[in-house]
């Protein structure tokens, strides 16, 4: 039965996933057979929610559930599941595995990484400090992928680069990085600063819980100024001006299929996406705030608790969705 999407819902989800350590995915190049360990024993702090993403979503959710303030109890459950995982031990074996594999979860995961990092911050939490080894790798190692990132990967699963990139730059304004700003806004100019009538027609693929052509604009908002923004999207994506894009929800035909399950997550980011661009612009263009909410209405219909395959994660995604997390809020 699908749920609400109230908060409490959503935080119940990540408490029911961030310790299931089965079924779980992992994602690994074996150099050895000592490379052949229990992810409890490679990752401890991100070893549950079926793979080591998702496990880092869902620590967020609770994060994200704190902030905006949930009932006593939830809230304790929460609060009890964060320092029991996020302890100092855990997270220098976090440290040691990614030194020995850099290109680990780059971009997406390292991206979703600093997310929580800066939700920590924000909030002024202590195991912010923690997580600080973590949070210097995922900077490194996302500054390394940046110096090789020659072309965009527009597509609509974790390798997108507008995606990675727009967390990495909330993260990197949030806590007044000039280097990794300037570096992202570079990147994002030179490949995306000339884009002209975005192929959105050609979207979504049946894999996708991300929109290629809405994550180049949700990326652009980020580093133009809204004069900028205002003349670039008319050029590059003209079907969301125009409120003709999107024209339908997507549809999962089978919520216990995890690829299929990312259009469900489809919707969601499409609705935060859309809201997003239209804050930059100052403005909803025509129709397009309610093509937002009939995309949340549906992505939320879509999280079914009893299918595994999408409830470990899209959580989260309503999460940020719901409570506007797109919104920056710097560091004082």
């Amino acid at each position: 039965m699908p749920i609400d999407g109230k908060i409490e819902e959503l935080a119940q989800l990540a408490l029911s996933s961030i310790d299931r350590e089965h079924p779980y995915y992992l994602g690994l190049v074996l150099h050895s057979e000592t490379d052949l360990k229990l992810p409890r024993q490679l990752t401890p702090v991100f070893r549950g929610a079926f793979d080591w993403h998702s496990a880092v979503h869902c620590h967020w959710t609770l994060v994200r559930a704190l902030r905006m303030g949930v009932e006593e109890q939830l809230a304790d459950r929460c609060r009890s599941a964060l320092n029991t995982s996020l302890n100092e031990q855990d997270i220098e074996q976090e440290a040691r595995f990614v030194d020995d594999r850099p290109g680990f979860e780059i971009p997406y995961g390292r991206a979703w990484l600093l997310q929580l990092c800066t939700e920590l911050k924000e909030t002024r939490d202590p195991l912010a400090v923690n997580l600080t080894p973590l949070e210097k790798r995922a900077r490194r190692d996302l500054l390394g992928w940046c110096s090789r990132l020659v072309h965009p990967i527009r597509s609509g699963q974790h390798d997108q680069s507008m995606f990675s990139l727009g967390l990495f730059h909330d993260w990197a304004v949030s806590n007044q990085d000039e280097e990794c700003v300037e570096t992202i806004g570079s990147i994002s100019r030179r490949h995306h600063g000339e884009d002209r009538d975005l192929p959105c027609q050609f979207e979504p693929s049946n894999h996708d819980f991300l929109s290629p052509s809405l994550a180049t604009v949700d990326l652009m908002r980020r580093v133009l100024s809204r004069d900028e923004f205002g003349a670039w999207i008319t050029k590059a994506h003209p079907a969301v001006v125009a409120g003709k894009w999107p024209s339908f929800i997507a549809h999962c035909p089978d919520p216990s299929d995890g690829k299929l399950s990312h259009l469900d997550g489809l919707n969601l980011s499409r609705g935060w996406m859309l809201d997003a661009i239209a804050d930059g612009l100052g403005e909803y263009p025509p129709g397009i705030e309610k093509i937002a909410r009939e995309h949340e209405v549906a992505g939320v219909a879509g999280i079914h608790p009893e299918h595994y395959s999408g409830s470990h994660w899209l959580a989260s995604f309503a999460m940020y969705l719901m409570t506007r997390r797109w919104k920056l809020t710097e560091l004082s």
